[in-house]
């Protein structure tokens, strides 16, 4: 079906669609998490890719039937912290622990050890850096976390555009600790970089542009990075005010987009793609 097409990374990050409201609100909203996973695992099927699931580990505790499943078809399970809490509100102390809880959850449900971090809202940042020394420190071998762009939100616009190592000490397991940075687009003569690894982007442009896009990083050797929320799949899901406008953007757009994003390019695991790299 893919031919000789490249093999880019594919990574969802498994979370409600209300994890972005205040800790006290959480457990006053309707849980839609298990069929917003279920259908982006559908679409994964029908076109033979696979993907890195970063599973927040309050999901996890609660439907660990999901996790099962994920990994039962042949995807990475990996972290995304506990309470999905950015980083620039937590103490070092407060990320390890939540951290540990997080990891400890998803090993104990399938039996075999995280690998890989994402951190909510992409918050390992230039005054958040020392997470990693933690995430290596912990046993993991890579963060998948910085994007190489400046947004209201968050970015590192002057870090590596593609995977590198980070630091010059091993992990526990003898292997460099990586950054798999999230992909973005270089614009011609200006010299700014524009996310465009799925999420909000693969809602607010048009396909067109993404696809050109990615097909520039593979024409030119690089992997592309790209990332989806199950809720982006669910235009259904409740409206209420404390979501920012984003949360809404072209929902019902997201799954056609992201089907042709699937049978466009081929997609694997972040675990495969560093395991092949490192072969390499």
């Amino acid at each position: 079906m893919f031919g000789d097409k490249m093999q880019n990374i594919l990574q969802i990050d498994v979370e409600d669609w209300y994890c972005d409201l205040d800790l006290g609100e959480w457990d006053k909203c309707e849980p839609r998490v298990v069929d917003a996973t279920s259908r982006v695992l559908s679409i994964l099927n029908e076109t033979g890719n696979k993907a890195t699931f970063f599973i927040l580990g309050y999901v996890a505790e609660r439907f660990p039937g999901i996790v099962k499943r994920i990994e039962a078809e042949g995807h990475e399970i990996a972290s995304h912290g506990y309470h999905h809490r950015r980083i620039p509100d937590q103490t070092p102390e407060d990320f390890e622990k939540d951290l540990v809880r997080s990891n400890s959850i998803l090993e104990r449900i399938t039996g075999k050890k995280v690998k890989g971090y994402r951190a909510p809202q992409f918050t390992i940042i230039k005054e958040t850096l020392w997470a990693l020394e933690i995430l290596r420190k912990a046993g993991l071998e890579y963060d998948s976390s910085i994007f190489p762009a400046k947004t209201p939100l968050y970015g590192m616009p002057d870090s590596p555009m593609f995977p590198y190592r980070v630091g010059s000490e091993k992990t526990a397991s003898g292997v460099d600790f990586l950054e798999i940075p999230l992909s973005v687009y270089k614009i011609p003569f200006f010299g700014k970089n524009i996310p465009i690894a799925g999420g909000f982007y693969l809602r607010f442009f048009p396909y067109i542009f993404i696809r050109h896009a990615l097909r520039k990083l593979n024409r030119d050797g690089n992997v592309a990075v790209v990332y989806i929320h199950p809720w982006e799949l669910d235009p259904e899901k409740p409206r209420i005010d404390s979501l920012k406008w984003y949360h809404y953007y072209r929902l019902k757009s997201t799954e056609q987009k992201f089907r042709r994003l699937m049978k466009d390019f081929k997609f694997i695991s972040t675990e495969e793609w560093v395991m092949n790299a490192r072969r390499n």
